[in-house]
C-alpha cells in the first residue's frame, strides 16, 4: 500500500515501484493506491479501478479529500506546544490523501494476503490502514527527524507492525530513540540501484554545456533545501573567479533564480539522468530531511562524489561512512568544497570510487530482495 504509484515524482514512490518490480518475480504481488499523481493537491488524476503497471496489478481508489486549504493552519496547531490529539488528527486529515475506499478495501481483503507492505508512515492511508492488519503489516517508514514524527498519533504506526524495513542505520537509530520500539523486528534493507552507463560528452553536447558542472536531481522545492542551495551558489559564483554551472533536473515547485550559471532541464529520461551524473563534478544534496537519498546512491554508483549539508543526520552520516562525500556547514565551506573538487579532480575521483564500492557492498537489489523475503517469511512464521 502506497499513497501514489506509477509515473509520479517522488522518492518514496519511486522506491516502492522499483521494489515491487524486483519482488514480482518471487511473489504474487498486488499494489493498492490512490488515483493521485500530485502529492500536494492529491487531485484525482488516474481512473479508479484495476490497472496494470509494469505487469503488476494495481488497484486505484478515489480520493475523497485532498490537501485542505487550511492545511498550514492545521499543521501549525498540531506542532504547537499544548496541542490536543484532535489537533493531530485534524493535521493528518488536512494533509491528505483521505481515501475511505482504499481503507475499506484493506479491511475487506487485507487478510487475503500473507503480508501487507505499507510505504511511508506520515500519510492517512498508512495511519488508518496499518492498524487493520497489524499481524501481517511490514512498514517501510521512510522516516526522518521532522516535526510530524513527534506527534503522538504516529506512535501506534511504529509499534503495531509485525516488522519494519528501515532504509539506513541512521533512520533505525532515530526511530528507536523516539519510540523505544526495539521489540518490533526491524532490518536495515534500503533500496537497490539500477545503474545505467552514462555518457558525459553526449550530455554536454545535447545541452551545449562546457566547463565544470554541479548537478541537483529531485523536486525543486524549499523543503529539499533548494532555497539555501541557490543562495550559496549565487554567493560563491558572484564572488569567485572559478566559474561553474549548476544543472537542475526535476519538477519545479518554487522560483528558480534567473542566472546564466543555473540551467533547469525539467524532468528527463532515465538515461539522460545517468548522462548528467557522468558529466558532473559532484552531485549537490542540500536536503537535511531524508530517510535515504536514492539519488545519492545513484551518484555513488556512477562514481561521483556528493556535496551535502552537514546538518543532515542521514546523508552527511552516510557520506562519512562511505567516505564518498564532503559536508558543508555554511556558504563559505560550500564554496571551498566546490572549488576544491574543481581544482583537485583526483579528490573527487577517489570519493566517487569509495561511493561505488559502498553501494556495491551495501545497496544491491539481490541483497535487498533477499532481506525482504526473509522479513516476509518471518511474518508468515509468526502467523502460522
Amino acid at each position: 500500500m502506497v499513497q501514489r504509484y506509477g509515473d509520479v515524482a517522488g522518492g518514496a514512490e519511486a522506491h516502492a515501484r522499483a521494489l515491487v518490480n524486483h519482488l514480482a518475480p518471487h511473489l504474487a504481488i498486488e499494489v493498492a493506491t490512490t488515483t493521485a499523481r500530485d502529492y500536494w493537491t492529491w487531485e484525482n488524476a488516474y481512473t479508479a479501478g484495476l490497472t496494470w503497471v509494469d505487469g503488476v496489478p494495481v488497484r486505484r481508489f478515489p480520493i475523497e479529500r485532498g490537501r485542505a486549504r487550511d492545511f498550514r493552519l492545521r499543521e501549525h496547531r498540531a506542532f504547537a506546544a499544548g496541542h490536543s490529539l484532535a489537533d493531530e488528527l485534524a493535521f493528518v486529515d488536512a494533509q491528505g490523501p483521505v481515501a475511505p475506499d482504499l481503507r475499506d478495501h484493506l479491511l475487506a481483503h487485507g487478510r487475503d494476503f500473507e503480508c501487507v507492505l505499507f510505504f511511508t508512515y506520515i500519510y492517512w492511508p498508512t495511519l488508518t490502514g496499518l492498524p487493520l492488519v497489524p499481524e501481517r503489516a511490514v512498514l517501510v517508514p521512510t522516516a526522518h527527524d521532522e516535526p510530524a514524527i513527534g506527534l503522538g498519533v504516529y506512535r501506534p504506526v511504529f509499534h503495531a507492525p509485525r516488522a519494519i524495513a528501515y532504509n539506513t542505520e541512521e533512520e533505525r537509530r532515530m526511530v528507536h530513540r523516539r519510540f523505544n520500539n526495539e521489540r518490533v523486528p526491524g532490518e536495515i534493507v534500503g533500496v537497490g540501484v539500477d545503474a545505467l552507463a552514462g555518457e558525459a560528452m553526449r550530455f554536454r553536447q545535447r545541452h551545449a554545456l562546457a566547463g565544470p558542472l554541479f548537478l541537483y536531481v529531485g523536486r525543486i522545492v524549499e523543503s529539499k533545501g533548494c532555497r539555501e542551495l541557490f543562495e550559496r551558489w549565487a554567493r560563491w559564483q558572484d564572488g569567485s573567479p572559478q566559474k561553474a554551472t549548476l544543472v537542475l533536473i526535476g519538477h519545479r515547485e518554487m522560483t528558480i533564480p534567473e542566472r546564466p550559471d543555473i540551467v533547469h532541464l525539467g524532468t528527463v529520461a532515465e538515461q539522460e539522468k545517468w548522462d548528467a551524473l557522468a558529466a558532473c563534478t559532484a552531485l549537490l544534496v542540500p536536503s537535511v530531511l531524508e530517510s535515504l537519498s536514492l539519488v545519492t546512491l545513484e551518484a555513488w554508483a556512477a562514481s561521483r562524489p556528493i556535496v551535502c549539508d552537514a546538518s543532515s543526520p542521514v546523508v552527511a552520516s552516510m557520506a562519512r561512512r562511505a567516505g564518498a562525500g564532503l559536508a558543508h556547514r555554511d556558504a563559505a565551506e560550500f564554496a571551498a568544497i566546490c572549488e576544491l573538487l574543481m581544482e583537485r579532480r583526483e579528490i573527487g575521483e577517489g570519493l566517487g570510487r569509495a561511493g561505488a564500492a559502498f553501494v556495491a557492498r551495501t545497496y544491491t537489489w539481490p541483497s535487498v530482495v533477499e532481506k525482504y523475503l526473509d522479513l516476509f517469511a518471518e511474518v508468515r512464521a509468526r502467523n502460522a
